[in-house]
């Protein structure tokens, strides 16, 4: 037979969602990085390479315009919410420096992220290397596949560096509470 619950039980339930006192937001309650701005750039790239396939332009124009146009409304975008921010009396960089002090804090000073399993992060930036470098050899170099393969590297590399960064704070974040146990167990026991 299961409980059933009190109106007292359901209003102290853990909400993910709700706002809470001293948390900086920006005006839409979002507290993450990826801003709207940014989501706006990736999307009105994606669908500048649709509208230039449909009317068949060739890749090396498609691509480079794809990018401008996704840059541009990103920014334009960008410097209007910014201007908005202003106007409402809003600090416009106050969320991600909020973002860096949360993160700093979370990760004993360190502003990296920290990943929950290195290893993974390191296999992914070794695939991503490979899917870069593989058809660059296999199909023969052009200009765009050069740009898509340095970004994919860049990419993987940005994975590898993140996993071995994570590696090493553990390492040291073990070393420090083994250091820690030993001064411990001697003092103890009465050891100098």
């Amino acid at each position: 037979m299961r409980a059933e619950r009190t109106d007292e039980q359901t209003t102290a339930e853990h909400d993910p969602y709700r706002r809470r006192p001293g948390w900086v937001a920006g005006p839409d309650g979002r507290t993450d990085r990826t801003t709207m701005a940014a989501v706006a750039g990736v999307v009105a790239g994606f669908v500048s390479v649709l509208v230039l396939g449909f009317v068949q332009v060739r890749e090396p124009v498609a691509f480079p315009v794809a990018v401008v146009v996704g840059v541009v409304v990103w920014l334009v975008v960008r410097a209007r919410w910014r201007r908005r921010e202003r106007q409402a009396g809003r600090s416009p960089d106050a969320v991600p420096h909020a973002r860096d002090r949360a993160i700093a804090e979370a990760n004993g000073g360190r502003r990296f992220f920290v990943a929950p399993n290195p290893v993974v992060l390191i296999v992914m930036g070794g695939i991503f290397i490979a899917v870069a470098v593989v058809p660059v050899t296999i199909e023969g170099p052009s200009v765009v596949r050069l740009v898509i393969s340095i970004l994919i590297v860049a990419s993987g590399v940005t994975c590898i560096v993140q996993g071995i960064g994570t590696l090493v704070v553990r390492r040291r974040g073990t070393a420090r509470r083994d250091r820690g146990r030993a001064t411990d167990s001697s003092r103890s026991s009465g050891t100098p």
